[in-house]
């Protein structure tokens, strides 16, 4: 979103600017030829305005306490004072939901009344909960506290402090009221830090005649807002004098005196003791405009106005297609697919067109280079697979050929239907996902075929959870990894029978992630070779000893991220627990180059 107003070092400032000095000098000559022109005004009238005009800060002030008054009246409420008597009680668990809901009430409340910088509860403890969250603070270094607990219950008031710089270096000042318990003993308070800004905005429009204007002092005699910024915080003996300051402070009433060629009217605004001090020429008083004061003012006015508007509308007209542009610029820095749009055939509408060429360009690289990467994807995945094939096909020939000479027809059967079974899934028609069902049916005939070979070495079971049985996953990464839990660990045992491989398969995080793992409980692998396979897993290539491990890993990172892939573990009583982590894909459809785009559930 484009800022409203432009900032002062813009074109379209320096142009307003420009054009606005070169009409507003005459005006100002005009208005200072016809100051002469001026009649006596009646000091009593003007400095009834000037009473008026306290008044009507006194108002605005007043009513903006009141206002700030009755949010404070949520002091009360019942999530607060839970809070408050969990926080001094230390019950930090039983108070986390009211944390929450008093974090999302300030929250809701600052987000509402934009001159508050922030809204919090500080307990005895030190513990301050607000717009920022919850913190520990030195209550003693807190001036509005330290005010509040000391009060006793009859004088229990609001009570201000500052202006003060908050904790993000902010000029603030702070309004609260005291928390208390049943027995209207003191638990903490409740506070609101307000931009002192907002005196700027009660007191900026005030003028009292042409160099006249309004301050605001605190009770110390330090100014807390001046129209010239750089007298805020300095003492205002500065600028009254101490003694003519010191004879003017009586109370809430208005008095009135001078000092050189200044009138001083002062009204103490109670609630805070804030001093309203309104300062006017005396020479500018003594004065009463003319009827041709209002006619040249007007004239004034209108005409300055005018040149503004003018210098406003011409300075858009040729700044747009630049500011334009600037905020095309910025959002192509997220979205190369924006686009400068051209309005003017000028040089500014040429280096749009060049922009948007650019842009063109980029993208068209950048999906070349998507292309070629998927491409490249794909061929090495491939690779990858065809690396894993099934080498104990000549084994498993020879064992059916002994079955055969030996008249165990029926096992040859069963032996043939699994050894399809196994090819069958090993092909998938050249599908690269299988669902997790076939990929743990394969690796079901591949145990079959092995425990006949093997005889009763060993033992194995499926524990699947039937809920991840639909869900997809590259096939034949489990094979590889029971052929090692076979190989390298049951098969090692000297004692026949006692050997079990487990295929477990469930989920992790909230049905985010699927873990498949092969068990066994052979003889193991020692911690420091453990490692070092974890090693080479994180970084593939590093060893070729662990090649088949390596392949597998490399595989499910090309297909589904780094996030993804096989680690092993030391198996509870002896042997090797490798897990596999999938994500949860649904479904896979396949694109035009082949490769496959992953919908997960």
């Amino acid at each position: 979103m484009q800022p409203r107003f432009p900032k002062l070092g813009s074109i379209r400032s320096k142009f307003i600017l420009s054009l606005a000095f070169l009409s507003v000098v005459p005006l100002v000559l005009l208005t200072f030829v016809s100051y002469r022109l001026y009649l006596e005004i009646l000091e009593q009238n003007v400095r009834s305005y000037t009473r008026e005009v306290i008044d009507r800060i006194d108002r605005n002030l007043t009513i903006y306490l009141s206002d700030q008054e009755r949010m404070l009246d949520l002091r009360s409420d019942y999530y607060v004072l839970q809070f408050v008597k969990l926080s001094v009680a230390g019950d930090i668990e039983g108070n986390r939901k009211y944390t929450l809901r008093l974090w999302e009430n300030f929250n809701n409340i600052k987000t509402i009344k934009t001159d508050l910088r922030d809204v919090a509860i500080t307990t005895l403890n030190g513990v301050r909960i607000g717009c920022y969250g919850t913190t520990h603070i030195d209550l003693t270094q807190d001036q509005l506290f330290q005010t509040l607990a000391n009060r006793s219950v009859v004088g229990d008031t609001t009570a201000f402090w500052g202006p003060h710089s908050d904790w993000l270096g902010g000029s603030v000042f702070s309004i609260g009221r005291a928390i208390r318990g049943d027995y209207e003993n003191f638990l903490g308070m409740m506070s609101v830090d307000v931009d002192v800004e907002l005196l700027d905005n009660i007191c900026r429009d005030i003028r009292l005649g042409k160099t006249g204007y309004v301050m605001l002092v605190d009770e110390n005699g330090q100014i807390i807002y001046h129209p010239n910024p750089e007298l805020t915080g300095k003492s205002v003996s500065l600028l009254l004098g101490n003694s003519a300051y010191e004879r003017g402070k009586t109370g809430s009433l208005l008095p009135e005196f001078s000092h050189g060629n200044q009138v001083v009217t002062i009204k103490t605004f109670t609630p805070a003791n804030w001093r309203i001090i309104g300062i006017s020429n005396q020479a500018e008083l003594m004065q009463e405009m003319h009827r041709i004061t209002g006619v040249s003012l007007l004239l004034i006015c209108g005409s300055i106005l005018a040149v503004i508007g003018v210098a406003i509308f011409l300075a858009r007209r040729l700044t747009r297609p630049i500011m334009e542009l600037r905020h095309t610029m910025r959002l192509a820095a997220e979205d190369l697919n924006t686009n400068v749009t051209i309005r003017t055939g000028d040089e500014i509408g040429q280096l749009g067109e060049a922009f948007n060429q650019m842009l063109a360009r980029i993208r068209q690289l950048m999906e070349q280079s998507v292309q070629e990467q998927k491409k490249l994807r794909r061929t090495e995945m491939i690779a990858l697979q065809e690396q894993i094939k099934p080498h104990f096909i000549y084994n498993t020939l020879d064992l059916i050929i002994g079955l055969l000479e030996t008249k165990q027809n029926e096992d040859v059967i069963n032996m043939v239907e699994a050894l399809g079974a196994f090819f069958r899934i090993s092909l998938s028609h050249g599908q690269e996902f299988i669902t997790i069902r076939e990929e743990t049916e394969h690796v079901r005939n591949y145990l079959y075929i092995q425990r006949f070979r093997h005889g009763d070495k060993y033992n194995y079971r499926f524990e699947l959870d039937e809920r991840i049985l639909p869900y997809k996953t590259i096939k034949l990464i489990l094979q590889p990894l029971v052929e090692n839990a076979i190989y390298h660990g049951v098969r090692e045992l000297e004692e026949p029978g006692v050997g079990m491989i487990i295929i477990r398969g469930y989920f992790l995080e909230d049905a985010a992630k699927i873990c498949l793992e092969v068990i066994d409980n052979g003889v193991g692998i020692p911690s420091l070779e453990l490692a070092e396979i974890n090693e080479c897993l994180r970084e593939p290539g590093t060893d070729e000893d662990y090649f088949g491990l390596c392949n597998v890993k490399e595989r499910l990172v090309l297909a589904f991220g780094s996030e993804y892939g096989l680690e092993l573990f030391p198996t509870p009583g002896g042997g090797v627990t490798v897990r596999v982590l999938l994500p949860v894909i649904q479904t896979v459809q396949k694109g035009s180059d082949d490769s496959g785009r992953i919908i997960t559930g």
